[in-house]
């Protein structure tokens, strides 16, 4: 037992009552633990990356005294951010997230011809996509609107999308292939089982979804609509961490007001968020971001104005 080890097998000794293989041997049955493991790491990485950059940082409860609904309405984000020259008192609130692991999956992408009709409309249909997500996504809002209008006092919320980027994203393929010809060969040129869950899951396979994945439920207080999906006003920053499809830990930005609200819930932000599609073709390179996304937070901060907030004491986690 080298010196180095003895320090983490004694930890999961004393933590989880088993030797380091038997530990190893569970983490790798659990998805769900190495996505917690992966999560916390992806904290203390962007904790590093902001004082790096010269912020002031505190870290907020992950659940205050009376569980996760204790927490201000205003902090349901992971850290308080703030530079030496802002205001003492007033700060930034970020979340910190990684990437959705079975996007592919649950897209339906292990069925190759779906994936080429997912491919074909990100690069030859792309602009016929952009007007087909923008009508839908506001006529589905419109129609929530006067339903909700006719049954409460006020005003719904605005439809806020981005005309260029709406609904989850739509990254920009347009430049990938000469012409649908050639996406079909690429496409061709693998087999089926260079497609199915497991080469996905391994990063094996041709394409790469890099995706968001919020899954919590909240009720809008405003609207009194119950959806899944964080609230627009929980944190000021997304941060999410590329690791999980590019196996380096880098992160990218963007401002909660500027991402695309649900289309039935103006308050909500959606579940997944489409940042990139990374190909086999370009040796899975990242594209230049679309907006909302930034690949630097002070860039992100600086073009998009996050408003500044108050900071909550009793939020804070001093550890």
């Amino acid at each position: 037992m080298s010196s180095i080890n003895k320090p983490i097998r004694q930890f999961i000794v004393d933590v989880f009552g088993v030797d380091m293989d038997i530990f190893v041997k569970a983490l790798k049955m659990s998805p769900g633990s190495q996505g917690a493991i992966h999560g916390a790491i992806s904290e203390l990485l962007y904790l590093a990356h902001c004082k790096s950059l010269g912020f002031e940082v505190f870290r907020i409860k992950e659940k205050p005294k009376g569980g996760f609904d204790s927490k201000s309405t205003e902090a349901k984000g992971d850290f308080y951010i703030r530079k030496n020259n802002w205001n003492k008192e007033m700060w930034l609130v970020i979340e910190c997230k990684g990437i959705k692991t079975n996007a592919e999956k649950h897209a339906g992408y292990t069925d190759k011809d779906k994936l080429l009709e997912f491919l074909r409309k990100h690069s030859f249909k792309r602009k016929e996509k952009i007007t087909s997500n923008y009508k839908s996504g506001l006529k589905a809002y419109n129609k929530t609107k006067g339903t909700w209008e006719s049954n409460n006092s006020g005003e719904f919320p605005d439809f806020r999308w981005d005309s260029n980027n709406p609904g989850p994203g739509i990254p920009d393929l347009t430049k990938v292939w000469k012409n649908e010809k050639d996406l079909k060969n690429w496409i061709s040129g693998f087999s089926d089982s260079d497609f199915t869950e497991n080469k996905y899951w391994d990063l094996k396979a041709p394409m790469r979804l890099v995706q968001t994945h919020m899954p919590n439920t909240r009720t809008d207080t405003e609207t009194n609509i119950k959806s899944t999906g964080p609230l627009v006003n929980e944190f000021n920053i997304l941060a999410i961490d590329l690791f999980l499809r590019t196996g380096i830990h880098e992160f990218v930005f963007a401002n909660s007001l500027e991402l695309n609200h649900q289309q039935n819930s103006p308050n909500h932000l959606q579940q997944n968020y489409t940042i990139d599609i990374l190909l086999e073709c370009e040796n899975f390179a990242q594209h230049s971001l679309l907006s909302p996304w930034y690949n630097n937070l002070e860039e992100c901060i600086g073009k998009t104005s996050p408003e500044l907030r108050k900071i909550d004491d009793t939020q804070l986690d001093y550890r």
